[in-house]
């Protein structure tokens, strides 16, 4: 916070005023000399205490939303002297991505601000509607705040440091981008498709029902419980969702990024996420990409509720368009970190041979991989998936537009 006056009263004027007043002891210089001297107190007085006592906060509300949201920054100042103000301006200053909303056209969105007269002891609590269009971590501030002498001839400048900050996450990419549908039908396929009994993973018996196939009846348990028993076992892959998001748009990934492409695969994890946690399963994230501000490659533990989520979503609202590694690597390199049997879903500008091989592994490893692309790949690499029972899709607006 620092402070700083401007402008100035004309002091020297009143030195000359009331010298020539003891020299010519006119009484209507006299007059003029005395009148100076208080208007000059009053200046001085008035324009020190301005902005002391005063106090500024600023808070977010909410401080976490989606893409093309509106928040609310609120203000609360507070006159704790009993002197009035006889005017005081704030000026709240926004980050690239946030704006102000419902301002006329041609009006300045990079800042919110309001003028007003607070009196003696008052508190005041002014609220601006902003909107956020694209996702990201924004802080909100400074606050500038000026205030002035009740003759208007100087003011005080203070600026604050606002601690608010805001996590926008991306929308859903129906939202985002009409020539393509909810993912739901993705997830809900994903689903139904995740939980098939390990013959290998013996979990115990149960009462033996009509339909039950022959060959599952336990006889030893049948024989001691005087009962059939049926087997029952793990299932091969389980309701976990792990989402391996891969952010470079090439298969160098240290070729410069494709922002919109970026942008539609961030936006269908936080969709698919949203949709798996909303069907109570567990789920957890692990990207090639960079933090834009801890400007490290993140990771979300495997987790079930909404703290999970959150961390899930907070990760994508801050990630980057630049990879650290191949997505190959990173994902082939996280295999032993992952629960056997979770389902893994492979999000993806561009599916190519490298990545496709990875996701061949990860099949192998116990998985069921589900991949989504924006580009579809060659016929080469489809075969080499459907070979393996690794489910392909496709983000393209092109293959939405003919489903519609």
């Amino acid at each position: 916070m620092n402070q700083r006056p401007v402008g100035a009263f004309p002091g020297l004027a009143v030195v000359v005023l009331v010298v020539t007043a003891a020299v010519t002891r006119a009484p209507a210089i006299i007059v003029a000399a005395a009148g100076a001297v208080v208007a000059w107190a009053v200046v001085f007085v008035t324009g020190r205490l301005a902005l002391v006592g005063v106090e500024a906060t600023v808070e977010l509300d909410p401080v976490r939303l989606q893409a093309g949201e509106t928040l609310t920054a609120v203000v609360t100042v507070v006159n704790r002297k009993p002197i009035p103000l006889p005017w005081l301006d704030l000026r709240l200053a926004l980050p690239d991505g946030v704006e102000a909303a419902g301002v006329a056209p041609g009006s300045p969105r990079q800042h919110v601000g309001a003028g007003f007269a607070p009196r003696g002891h008052e508190r005041a609590v002014l609220r601006f509607p902003l909107l956020a269009p694209q996702r990201g971590a924004y802080a909100i501030g400074p606050l500038r705040m000026r205030a002035g002498d009740w003759l208007g001839f100087s003011w005080v400048e203070r600026t604050i440091v606002a601690d608010a900050q805001a996590v926008v996450y991306p929308a859903p990419i129906a939202l985002r981008d009409r020539h393509r549908p909810s993912l739901r039908p993705i997830a809900e396929t994903a689903v139904r498709r995740g939980l098939l009994p390990d013959p290998l993973r013996f979990r115990g018996v149960r009462d033996h029902r009509v339909g039950d196939p022959r060959k599952e009846i336990h006889w030893k348990a049948s024989a001691r419980l005087r009962d059939l028993q049926t087997k029952i076992y793990e299932p091969a892959t389980s309701l976990d969702a792990i989402f391996l998001l891969n952010v470079a748009s090439y298969e160098q990934f240290w070729v410069q990024a494709d922002p919109e492409a970026t942008e539609v695969v961030i936006s269908a994890t936080a969709e698919l996420a949203r949709i798996a946690a909303e069907a109570g399963r567990q789920v957890g994230l692990v990207t090639n990409g960079l933090d834009n501000l801890t400007h490290e490659r993140p990771r979300s533990a495997l987790g079930r509720g909404p703290r999970p989520l959150r961390r899930t979503l907070d990760i994508l609202a801050r990630l980057g368009p630049y990879a650290a590694a191949s997505a190959e690597a990173v994902f082939l390199r996280e295999r032993g970190r992952l629960p056997w049997g979770a389902t893994l879903i492979v999000v993806t500008p561009r599916l190519g041979p490298e990545l496709a091989s990875a996701c061949v592994s990860l099949r192998r490893s116990g998985h069921r991989v589900l991949a989504l692309s924006i580009t579809p790949p060659l016929p080469m690499v489809s075969g080499q998936l459907r070979q393996h029972d690794i489910t392909l899709d496709d983000l393209g607006p092109s293959r939405w537009r003919e489903v519609s």
